[in-house]
């Protein structure tokens, strides 16, 4: 049997179908099973999973159309029984790769919103969305379509294998910066831009109270990870004397840094995904998108969110995010998010939570 994985729309939801595609390897070992990507940041942590065959790489968005059809063409040529688009993927675009593609059997989902708009009937099996679902139960039914006998108490954790090398350059990181022996929080201060999500950002100025707080409680030392230079520089500004930017040469060095964090607090991004990935402890900070489907998975979390009447306001779909608020009240379920919550969030689960509570 051959078996296509589309993981295309990003990171962190490619990291989140990491389970399923274990249950499913599990149920099919002599499978050969395959994956796209679009990212290369998808490619690189792929690379070490144990369940793929091969993984593909097309730069759809900066290549030629010509060569990314050629590429696509070379794909098609394995005859895949089946191909999957990752959960969510609800473009057109997505759904019309999947055709091309050329798989016996083509499993999407059938989104609530837009879902025919974005072609979806592309798909030769669809499976319906389910609201308030996690995104790896999401991925789970699309896998079951294959994996009929599938049981959800299957999905373990999310997987991504560093390489000794990555772990040895950390560890040299800490002991060139004396941070071996340090309390270690990582920060993720930025987000995604497209579809309007630098509204999910919580403030930096925030960030740089919470430093301090967790800096005088713990004698904390910060690391700030993402691409977001400059907003990481304006962080590293303030609190220059126990705050590092680490410099790394491949995503997989950052994630062996980011393993040696005794704690990780980000906005609802692929880092805080990540960071579940290596069962690192975190807050979560949630503005607008649903903590239901989205919160990280089978790690010690706490999740800050305001319980608003219109939140959460944001569905899978092409469109970027509205808020209905205006002025000062626009995007208020980030904005009203205050410094004492998260930092108590923090102390939770560094004092409160036991290390051996069960996963949620």
């Amino acid at each position: 049997m051959r078996i296509l994985i589309n993981a295309l729309s990003g990171i962190g939801d490619a990291v989140m179908f990491s389970p399923a595609l274990a249950v499913l390897k599990k149920h099919f070992p002599e499978a050969r099973i395959d994956m796209l990507a679009m990212f290369q940041q998808v490619q690189d942590i792929f690379r070490t999973n144990p369940h793929l065959n091969k993984i593909y790489f097309i730069d759809f968005l900066h290549q030629s159309k010509f060569k990314s059809l050629k590429e696509v063409l070379t794909i098609r040529a394995n005859h895949y029984d089946y191909s999957i688009n990752v959960y969510p993927s609800n473009r057109k675009e997505y759904n019309l790769l999947n055709l091309m593609l050329g798989a016996k059997k083509r499993i999407a989902t059938k989104y609530n919103n837009f879902s025919a708009k974005n072609f979806d009937f592309l798909n030769s099996i669809l499976v319906k969305e389910v609201n308030d679902r996690h995104n790896v139960l999401e991925n789970s039914e699309l896998v079951k379509v294959i994996a009929k006998n599938a049981k959800e108490d299957e999905l373990g954790p999310y997987e991504i294998k560093l390489k000794l090398d990555d772990e040895v350059h950390a560890t040299e990181y800490l002991i060139d910066n004396l941070l071996i022996d340090r309390f270690i929080v990582g920060f993720h201060v930025g987000s995604a831009l497209f579809k309007r999500h630098i509204n999910k950002r919580w403030s930096a100025e925030k960030y740089v109270e919470l430093a301090k707080l967790l800096h005088r409680k713990y004698m904390a030392s910060i690391l700030l990870f993402g691409t977001e230079k400059e907003l990481n520089e304006s962080i590293y500004k303030e609190i220059p004397s126990f705050t590092c930017i680490p410099e790394t040469s491949n995503i997989k060095q950052s994630l062996a840094l980011m393993q040696k964090c005794k704690l990780f607090v980000s906005n609802d991004t692929a880092l805080m995904h990540i960071a579940a990935a290596l069962n690192i402890q975190q807050v979560a900070i949630f503005a607008y998108t649903n903590y239901k489907e989205l919160h990280p998975w089978k790690n010690k979390h706490v999740i800050v969110r305001k319980e608003l009447e219109c939140s959460p306001c944001f569905f899978n779909s092409p469109r970027p995010v509205q808020c209905i608020w205006t002025g000062e009240d626009e995007f208020k379920c980030i904005k009203t998010i205050t410094v004492d919550e998260v930092f108590s969030a923090c102390v939770k689960l560094v004092e409160e939570v036991p290390s051996h509570i069960k996963p949620r």
